[in-house]
């Protein structure tokens, strides 16, 4: 849906989005494979999708996640990684649940080359965008600013020169960011011709940034060999049955697909399926009733 160029799950256009009780269901099932349930005690929203465009139910989820008499996670080891394409919504998460930590993918050092990366970005300026990470990052305990990760993916002659990492660092100094180097991660069918740029060029553009004392480092190729490194998670190719496969998806359905889905035995297009609904009904209502019966006996005595 946002349609960002470098990504393989951005070719996937909008398929659907989770409840919040199927992201918290992800954290149950990482701690089960963990063994214990203190294994797994920093959560990170990011991978495929923008958080904010499903603002309501990852609010919800982070609220449940953080509640010491649920999952007990504590609100800084929460992170919620966002392109900015709502600001209402980022603005928003950052009043209701001030104490989770902010991710910003960034992408480019100047608004022109970040509308091309992610088009979504004309929903708001660099420097708007900044303003907002300026303002959740004051708002650190005991006089400490909040540290706001920036995630930067390096397209080979796009965004990778030392001009670039000029103009980033130009952008970035004075702030309390954290960046994060991307080497880009290719994947099959990607139509701009985007190329990983050379171990060379990333240890300079990172040498850059560093000079200009802002904390940097370069994100490991982990995940690779299974098309799930950053910006591959997407589809893997056409399964017999003609649908495309998702490399997340492990053959499940949404729990939401599944209520709105109608079963043929319960339809009220056949005679049985009338008669069973009928059926239902009335030993529901006797259930009631003799609920009711029972209950006034008692009150009775």
């Amino acid at each position: 849906r946002l349609g960002c160029r470098f990504c393989a799950t951005g070719t996937m256009g909008l398929l659907g989005n989770l409840w919040a009780g199927e992201i918290q269901e992800q954290l149950i099932h990482a701690r089960t494979q963990k063994g214990h349930s203190d294994s797994v005690c920093n959560v990170v929203f990011m991978g495929m999708g923008e958080p904010l465009e499903n603002y309501e139910a990852v609010a919800s989820a982070i609220r449940g996640l953080v509640d010491p008499m649920r999952f007990g996670l504590a609100p800084s080891s929460v992170t919620v990684s966002t392109v900015g394409s709502s600001p209402h919504h980022m603005q928003r998460l950052l009043e209701e649940l001030p104490k989770i930590r902010l991710a910003v993918s960034l992408h480019a050092p100047n608004q022109s080359l970040r509308e091309e990366l992610v088009p979504a970005a004309k929903a708001i300026p660099i420097d708007k965008l900044l303003a907002i990470v300026d303002d959740h990052a004051k708002k650190g305990e005991a006089k400490r600013l909040r540290t706001v990760m920036v995630s930067y993916v390096l397209l080979k002659g796009v965004n990778d020169s030392l001009d670039h990492a000029r103009e980033l660092s130009a952008l970035l100094s004075d702030r309390p960011v954290i960046v994060n180097l991307i080497p880009y991660n290719p994947f099959e069918g990607n139509i701009y011709g985007y190329e990983e740029p050379s171990p060379a060029t990333v240890d300079e553009f990172l040498q850059v940034l560093a000079e200009s004392n802002i904390r940097v480092f370069e994100r490991r190729h982990h995940g690779r060999d299974i098309a799930a490194a950053c910006g591959q998670l997407a589809k893997l190719g056409t399964s017999a049955t003609g649908l495309e496969t998702d490399i997340e998806n492990g053959g499940c359905t949404l729990n939401k697909d599944l209520v709105r889905k109608k079963s043929p035995k319960w339809s009220g297009s056949s005679p049985r399926g009338e008669m069973w609904r009928s059926v239902l009904l009335l030993g529901a209502m006797g259930g009631l009733v003799a609920l009711g019966a029972f209950s006034l006996r008692r009150w009775r005595r």
